[in-house]
This record gives structure tokens, C-alpha cells and sequence, in this order.
């Protein structure tokens, strides 16, 4: 993955970060009931499981139904974005976890394969004790939750399939440059396979995001190559439960972004086709990291497809949590604002990735609740408009820390531009609602207020 962190005090960067604090503070963030929103999955601990096939090291978050989350090629669980796995612990039990042979995780006999990693994913759900578990796996994660799916059936209850392969021995196989590109540590070619050519800040944001984490080991060369091999015999159809697709029984929802160049469209297809049932949803304009670039509007997806669509409520009830939200949101804003001035020179990237990613947390669980009530009523319109233009907002926020010299300008523009989206896309729903607009001052202050925030923005 790219390791865009930089050294924070550059002055166009700062500059523009303090400009921007004033507009966005208030985009849209918090919950009603912020006391019940999970700490980030960057300040949780790492923990061992002590399973039937050695030590497993995880990390868990939130609460709710369990929703076990397997990565993919050479990731560890730290290549989850943090901004991601955060919203889904606003209604899960979330884990992620190392794969076999990464960073405290035992390895498995040789010869590495899908089926051994889907043991020790069973082995692990098994040591924890946990019931009913939804299951998501990208990419290689994909293949051993499907391997999991159908060699321990009772563990898993609903299947999320993102960016999957068939293992039928008819898959389209990526390019041997585009797999080679994962772990290079070529940044530029990471992102190209990861993300569409004009997304560079959607591939700023994730790994902005990432830089929240603390520094952990990598995956080893060792792993990758018995991880490569394990996935070449499933992608040839040498691994038995690879044709065993069509006895998935439990609901599945298979995703991936149309311009993915890892994962051929054809491939999510032909799995959706072997899985009685199942559905496939595409994103035009996102690559093989889509789940990440699509935000909130994605969660969603997720959300209802494994609790179901959110129940509406009356206006009354709407305009009440939208104006509560609206104050919590003014007051997350403020506290960054704060966060950033308290930075220094001897301040560490991860320091302003977490200060960056707790108000990105905030707007999302803003835009969270925003769905939860308007999405399916007849607010659906203006919601879908507010969410989807603050996730590009969230976007600009979590790219920040990664931003620098003729970038931050660049930056500084574009946060500019989709900042004053959000106010007009607000400014609609708040008519509908009943609410006066948002009042823009005509001088910029210093108070952080969605209001100040379009000022700034607007004279920058």
C-alpha cells in the first residue's frame, strides 16, 4: 500500500487546513446520542485469540450483530481504512484480523491454501464464541469467505463478497504487473490498481486514513508468496471448495467497482451466477478499493442489506435529530480546530491522521443518521444529496494529512468547491424540513459554525 505520510508543517497545508476548519466543522456529523458511539478502531487494542489453530491477533469495535471482516492479497488488518471499519461499528460488533502468518497470527502447514485460511477464520469464530456472524471478505478475503461459507455453513449468516473470484478455474486473472503493484511500495502503481486514474483523492483519503493506525509490521515476502500460490490454485480450480459455490445457502451480496483492474467484472459476475440467489451491485467510476471511495453511501448498502431497511420517522422527529446533529456537528468542528492548533513541529503524522479522522468519524456518523431516518421516506432525495456530497467532504478531510507544497493548493480548492455543494444540498433539505437556510455571514470570524465555514471558503 502507498505511504503517503508526510511531515504535517508545511505552511501552504496549514494554511489551508485552517481555512477550511471554519467551513466544514459543521457539515454534517455526530449522533444524537454521542455517548453510544464506539471509539475508533485505531485506539482499540490488539488482542489474541487462542484457537484450535494457534494464535489469531484481532482487533474488535462497536457492538451489535457480529460482522467479521477478512482481508485480502498481502493486507493485514491494518489496511482496513479506519474511516470504513469506524461507521460499521455504529451498528456492528465489528473484527478484523491478521491472516495466517502475519504479525502474531500462526502459521498454517504448508502448502498455504483458501480452505486452511477459512479454517483458522472458522477457528477463530469458534475461540470467541460468537453466533449468528455476518461475514465480509475483499478480494482474497472473498475467496476464503466463501471457502468459509461452505465448510463450516452454522458460523455464517449472512455473506458480503467484494471484489471475488470464481473458483471454478474459469476466472480472468489479473495481470501479473498488477498484482506485482500491491507490494512494491511503488505508490504511484498501488494506486492505479486500487483506484481509478481520477479518484487521487479518494487514494489521498485512504491512505490518510491508514496513518491513524499505528506503524505495525508488513506482510512478509514469505507470506505473500505462500498467499499467491493459494490463490492461483483457486483461481485454476484446484481447490475443491472452489465448486462448491452453488451450496452457499445463506443470503449474499456480492460488490466491486466497475473500473476495477484487479478484478475483472466478468469474475463478481460469474460467482453471482453460481450463488443461489445472491445480488450484485456495481460502482461506475471506482476501482478495486471501492468500498473505501463510496463512503457512507456504501455502509448503507451494507447496512441494509444485514438489518434491513431503517424504519422512517415524522418530520417533527426529522427536524428534531437533524437540528441536534446540526449543534453536535458545530462542536466537532470546533474540537479540530482546536486539535490543530495545538500541533507542532514535533507532531507526528498519526497525531494529525487521528485528529483528521475523528472529525471525519463525527461527519459520517452524521451522515449515518441522516440515511437511518430520511433515506427511505420522502426526504430520500435531499438526504441522498447531502450525504452524497459530504462524503466528499469527509474525503478532503481524511486526503488532508497527506497533502503537500503544489497539492495543498490544489486541495485547498477542491474542499472549497464541494464544501459550498453541501451547503446547497443542505440548504434544500433544511426547506423541507421547515427550517430557515443556513445564514452565511459576509465577514469570516472565528467562530466554527457551518455558516463561517462557507465564508471562509468562499474568500480563500
Amino acid at each position: 500500500m502507498r505511504d503517503g505520510r508526510r511531515h504535517w508543517m508545511d505552511p501552504l497545508v496549514v494554511t489551508a487546513a485552517m481555512t477550511a476548519a471554519t467551513l466544514w466543522a459543521p457539515g454534517a456529523n455526530a449522533t444524537s446520542n454521542p455517548a453510544s458511539t464506539p471509539p475508533s478502531v485505531v485506539n482499540v487494542p490488539v488482542q489474541v485469540a487462542h484457537t484450535t489453530l494457534g494464535n489469531v491477533t484481532y482487533r474488535e469495535v462497536g457492538s451489535g450483530p457480529t460482522l467479521v471482516l477478512i482481508m485480502g492479497y498481502a493486507g493485514t488488518m491494518q489496511t482496513w481504512d479506519p474511516h470504513f471499519v469506524d461507521m460499521l461499528a455504529l451498528h456492528y460488533r465489528v473484527i478484523i484480523f491478521n491472516n495466517a502468518g502475519i504479525d502474531g497470527t500462526a502459521s498454517l502447514p504448508s502448502p498455504l491454501t483458501i480452505d486452511k485460511m477459512a479454517d483458522q477464520t472458522g477457528a477463530l469464530i469458534s475461540a470467541l464464541h460468537l453466533r449468528d456472524v455476518n461475514v465480509m471478505g475483499w478480494s482474497m478475503g472473498s475467496m476464503i469467505a466463501q471457502a468459509l461459507a461452505i465448510l463450516h455453513p452454522r458460523q455464517v449468516s449472512r455473506l458480503i463478497l467484494l471484489a471475488t473470484f470464481s473458483g471454478l478455474g474459469n476466472a480472468v486473472q489479473p495481470s501479473q504487473k498488477a498484482v506485482n503493484a500491491l507490494t512494491s511500495g511503488n505508490a504511484a502503481a498501488a494506486q492505479a490498481d486500487l483506484f481509478p486514474a481520477n479518484q487521487t483523492m479518494a487514494a489521498d483519503a485512504f491512505d490518510g486514513s491508514l496513518a491513524a493506525f499505528a506503524a505495525a509490521p508488513s506482510t512478509s515476502a514469505t507470506v505473500i508468496a505462500a498467499q499467491k500460490a493459494a490463490v492461483l490454485s483457486w483461481f485454476n480450480g484446484k481447490d475443491p471448495t472452489g465448486h462448491k459455490a452453488n451450496e452457499i445457502s445463506v443470503p449474499t451480496l456480492i460488490a466491486d467497482g466497475a473500473n476495477d483492474h484487479i478484478v475483472a467484472a466478468v469474475n463478481d459476475r460469474d460467482v453471482t451466477n453460481e450463488i443461489p440467489g445472491s445480488q450484485l451491485v456495481m460502482y461506475p467510476d471506482a476501482g478495486h478499493a471501492f468500498l473505501f471511495q463510496e463512503g457512507e453511501p456504501f455502509i448503507f448498502k451494507v447496512r441494509m442489506f444485514l438489518s434491513g431497511k431503517p424504519t422512517p420517522r415524522d418530520l417533527t422527529q426529522d427536524r428534531q435529530g437533524y437540528l441536534a446533529d446540526y449543534q453536535l456537528s458545530n462542536a466537532a468542528g470546533t474540537a479540530w480546530v482546536a486539535g490543530l492548533k495545538k500541533l507542532t513541529s514535533k507532531s507526528s503524522a498519526q497525531d494529525l491522521a487521528q485528529l483528521d479522522l475523528t472529525l471525519a468519524d463525527a461527519e459520517g456518523t452524521f451522515d449515518d443518521e441522516l440515511l437511518g431516518f430520511g433515506a427511505t421516506g420522502s426526504l430520500g432525495k435531499s438526504v441522498s444529496s447531502v450525504v452524497s456530497a459530504d462524503e466528499l467532504v469527509v474525503r478532503d478531510l481524511l486526503a488532508f494529512g497527506v497533502q503537500s507544497g503544489p497539492q495543498a493548493k490544489l486541495w485547498a480548492t477542491t474542499i472549497k468547491s464541494d464544501g459550498n455543494v453541501v451547503l446547497g444540498a443542505e440548504d434544500t433539505l433544511r426547506h423541507e424540513l421547515g427550517l430557515a437556510p443556513i445564514k452565511v455571514p459576509t465577514s469570516t470570524t472565528t467562530t466554527t459554525t457551518r455558516a463561517t465555514t462557507t465564508t471562509t471558503f468562499t474568500n480563500f
